[in-house]
């Protein structure tokens, strides 16, 4: 029986990376370095590629490197990163980052780790609300980063702004260059697998505003997909009257409403 080489047992990863064969750079902004590398103890001694892409070596043929598996899902995750819509300040923060102020920020942080650790095995999403500057954004994006760095799914951050209607409008303007774009633009957010809806609510001047609101509620409940809203506003008042209180009654059956208020948490960032 021919011997295997340690490159053909099973592929094991060490606790250094959590078993993942990927670790997080705290220190990326300030080295330059990325902020994902593969494990440099479990992963890149096995590397025979260099790290140059498509990660293969030449050994009497073209063989695939060990580190390529973990090379071509950094590279996946980054992609869609820099798709995700993400605030600079938010980006690559992480749930060890967050730190909780009161017994309302610490049950919002358990639930973040419940559903960071069991994703996709989660019943509901999240709505949480509470104060300006409780840290709702910074948590909501954090669970987004946490889940697209775990799992390699799509996931967008979108603000509800006057920009954003805004940007919806101009699709119906001919000489806009989105011209025509409105539907690709809301099966987007609709189909997205994780998408973070924040400041909602804020804006809903309109029956048209009040209209799109719904719709994405609803194309996003229809199509069971993990939602995560944040708003300054207290739902079971400030939703009640919008579009007929349908988009609370949605809202309600596909998230878990959680209060965060307390001290201004952006001065820490």
């Amino acid at each position: 029986m021919q011997r295997k080489s340690p490159q053909q047992h099973e592929k094991k990863f060490c606790s250094f990376c959590d078993y993942t064969g990927i670790i997080r750079n705290p220190y990326y902004e300030q080295t330059g370095e990325p902020a994902m590398t593969p494990c440099p103890k479990c992963v890149v001694p096995h590397c025979r590629c260099g790290g140059e892409a498509p990660y293969y070596y030449f050994d009497g043929g073209i063989k695939e490197c060990f580190c390529r598996p973990i090379r071509m899902k950094i590279d996946l995750i980054e992609h869609i990163y820099r798709r995700s819509g993400i605030d600079k300040k938010y980006r690559w923060r992480f749930i060890n980052e967050y730190k909780s102020r009161n017994k309302l920020g610490e049950a919002a942080k358990a639930a973040a780790y419940d559903i960071i650790n069991k994703f996709p095995d989660v019943d509901k999403g999240l709505f949480l609300w509470g104060n300006p500057g409780t840290g709702k954004t910074f948590l909501s994006t954090i669970i987004l980063t946490e889940l697209i760095t775990r799992n390699a799914v799509e996931g967008r951050y979108i603000k509800i702004s006057r920009g954003f209607f805004n940007r919806l409008r101009s699709t119906f303007v001919e000489s806009s260059e989105t011209y025509g774009t409105s539907s690709a633009i809301e099966k987007e957010f609709a189909e997205v697998d994780v998408l973070v809806v924040d400041d909602f609510g804020t804006q809903r001047d309109s029956p048209w505003e009040q209209e799109t609101l719904y719709n994405l509620v609803d194309a996003r409940y229809e199509a069971e997909k993990f939602t995560i809203f944040t708003s300054n506003n207290n739902p079971f008042k400030s939703l009640t009257d919008i579009a007929g209180g349908r988009i609370l009654s949605r809202i309600k059956e596909m998230c878990r409403i959680m209060e965060i208020s307390g001290p201004d948490y952006r001065d820490t960032l």
